[in-house]
């Protein structure tokens, strides 16, 4: 999504894109394509039996493709992860952007940073890949400050190129008009993950809600590991659950602005903050984001407003659900919001571009 936001806006301001890709598997989203204008687009399938590592795989079968591109290239951005690709920078043609959607070495999620003896050399690994790929780039960018500030501390001779560059979103996803859902109800729209996301908490916080007399509904848009279904059997057979599983984009947007409110709950570090946070917001239904509350996510919304921040209780969250229904979740600040619109935040990515280029 924030790669598709940001091309669709690209050309407007000088720049034709090419892109190498990743192979888009059975379940592709055809919507996200509308309104794209790129050159070439080179789709490579990975290495069979390659090495995995941030899919390593992958970015030694790019490499051919890429350099190819590279040639007539003015500039190359990689975004990541997974993060593999951004070794190919330097054996490109030309000046390169990485763009960090996630932090590298230092992810603590998924067990990345245990010290088992397994893991041990694939870190150390990373880290020397991502300290010779930043320190060779012509720009990097991140999607938070927090993530900012961690790689300036841990690469200061190169600080000055490091800057935040945040997810966003598209204008034209929003156009028209929809009809609100009848009665309260409480949407998540965004995939659950088995060990990071999970819907226990979000209903446990209805239950809560619906016990001080509140006809709550909850509907759950988006990917549902088949393992986590069990738990929501009887809220389901209660008849106050809606499982919709996976949809396109566009329909996941109507979703957002038919909820009465959303829920966001990214995790509990202080980097996090979900790229959706910024469509729930364009959506203009109150938002109750459950996460730390000096982390990115609460730090946006205290500077955008339209969401109420609450650590993981479940008395406080129904406080917090409550509040948003009655209308008493802080009034959104448009401006704030329209600064990362997509045409804007494209319009930075193409000044970077041109910052990195230098003069024609």
């Amino acid at each position: 999504m924030r790669l598709r936001n940001l091309l669709l806006h690209l050309p407007a301001h000088g720049w034709s894109v090419d892109v190498i890709s990743g192979p888009t598997g059975l379940d592709r989203d055809d919507t996200l394509s509308d309104g794209l204008s790129l050159g070439r687009v080179l789709q490579v399938d990975p290495i069979v039996h390659a090495p995995r590592l941030q899919r390593a795989d992958w970015a030694g079968a790019a490499m051919r493709a890429a350099r190819k591109l590279a040639r007539d290239a003015d500039a190359v951005l990689i975004s990541g992860g997974p993060f593999a690709p951004f070794a190919l920078g330097r054996g490109l043609r030309g000046r390169y952007i990485l763009d960090f959607r996630d932090p590298w070495s230092w992810e603590p999620r998924f067990g990345r940073l245990e010290r088992r003896i397994r893991r041990t050399p694939g870190r150390a690994l990373e880290r020397l890949a991502e300290t010779a790929a930043v320190r060779a780039a012509a720009a990097v960018t991140t999607v938070a400050p927090e993530i900012t500030d961690a790689y300036r501390a841990l690469y200061p001779a190169v600080s000055a190129r490091i800057e935040t560059l945040r997810h966003g979103w598209e204008p034209g996803d929003f156009s028209g008009a929809v009809t609100p859902l009848a009665g309260p109800e409480l949407s998540y729209v965004g995939s659950f993950v088995e060990g990071e996301r999970t819907p226990e908490f979000l209903l446990e916080t209805a239950r809560v809600v619906r016990a001080r007399g509140v006809p709550l509904r909850v509907r759950l848009v988006g990917q549902l590991p088949d393992s986590m279904r069990p738990k929501l059997t009887s809220a389901v057979s209660e008849g106050w659950l809606e499982v919709v599983g996976r949809v396109t984009h566009r329909d996941a947007i109507e979703a957002m602005r038919r909820a009465t409110v959303l829920w966001a709950q990214p995790g509990d570090l202080r980097f996090l903050i979900t790229g959706k946070i910024y469509e729930y917001l364009a959506a203009d239904s109150p938002v109750v984001a459950v996460a730390p509350p000096d982390g990115a996510l609460a730090r946006f919304l205290g500077e955008s407003g339209g969401g109420i921040v609450v650590e993981q209780d479940a008395v406080r969250c129904a406080d917090a659900v409550l509040a948003a229904l009655n209308g008493d979740a802080p009034p959104l600040r448009r401006e704030v919001l329209d600064d990362v619109s997509a045409p804007r935040l494209a319009k930075r990515l193409a000044d970077i571009l041109n910052r990195v280029v230098g003069p024609a």
